[in-house]
């Protein structure tokens, strides 16, 4: 299955394990190092023959000590599954955060991510449905899109004001570079920005507010990174910008 623009393997546990109908389903160790960064030989370190082995039952007892039912299914292609059930890779993931043993911060910073955006979708999709009644693929769509572009530019954030620091900027002037690419792009501030995107789409005052506000992430993310990638010991950081936002309006035709 494909969730969250990420593809997955699952198995299924039970055809009726949340109702009739309603399979219980769940992951191997193989997505679990994929998405969540921890590889097979630390997981499989951690089997312990404590379950119900009897119904193919194990145990995986995390550095914590708490430990996870693991289920060993022989399937119809004759290949046999180590299986975790779905939530209780989140639980697992949450868990390693607060209690990682000897995992290194590549593996902790992968294991975080996995748990944030997960968490933050869940929790969006429950606060649309209390808010408005409800919650549809458009509400779906625009949540994933605002989460993609998210996700990319915390990461292009970093990169740039690590770029400003190196070109003689200082924490407090970051704020007026980060206007200069607004202004550059949309015309305004970014405060005026974030206002307009509080405001239902549609106000005449911003004619780009007609773009989603995950196009606008995007852009932004695009640009910094630009800025980034054109910026050079001795380089004129102003110049940079102006470039930067050049290619950036002619890429999205502004």
């Amino acid at each position: 299955m494909s969730y969250e623009t990420r593809d997955f393997e699952v198995i299924v546990i039970d055809p009726d394990g949340l109702g009739k109908g309603k399979p219980s389903v769940g992951l191997g160790f193989r997505m679990a190092e994929k998405y969540m960064g921890i590889n097979e030989p630390n997981l499989s370190r951690w089997l312990v023959d404590e379950g119900d082995t009897l119904r193919g039952l194990q145990l995986l007892k995390l550095p914590s000590g708490n430990a996870f039912e693991v289920i060993r299914i022989s399937g119809t292609d004759g290949q046999d599954y180590v299986v975790v059930e779905a939530s209780n890779w989140m639980d697992i993931a949450t868990d390693l955060l607060v209690h990682p043993g000897r995992l290194g911060k590549a593996t902790k910073e992968k294991l975080a991510q996995f748990v944030r955006w997960f968490a933050v979708k869940g929790f969006y999709a429950e606060a649309y449905a209390n808010l408005k009644g409800t919650y549809n693929k458009s509400d779906d769509r625009a949540l994933t899109e605002w989460l993609q572009a998210r996700v990319a530019g915390i990461s292009a954030r970093k990169k740039y004001t690590d770029t400003l620091q190196k070109a003689g900027a200082k924490p407090t002037d970051y704020g007026k570079w980060t206007d200069i690419v607004y202004y550059g792009l949309f015309g305004f501030p970014a405060s005026r920005i974030k206002q307009q995107w509080d405001v239902v789409s549609g106000v005449d005052l911003v004619a780009r507010n007609h773009i989603p506000k995950s196009m606008h992430l995007k852009a932004i993310a695009e640009c910094e990174g630009l800025v980034s990638m054109l910026y050079y010991p001795g380089r004129d950081l102003w110049d940079t910008h102006q470039q930067a936002i050049d290619v950036i309006l002619h890429r999205y035709g502004g």
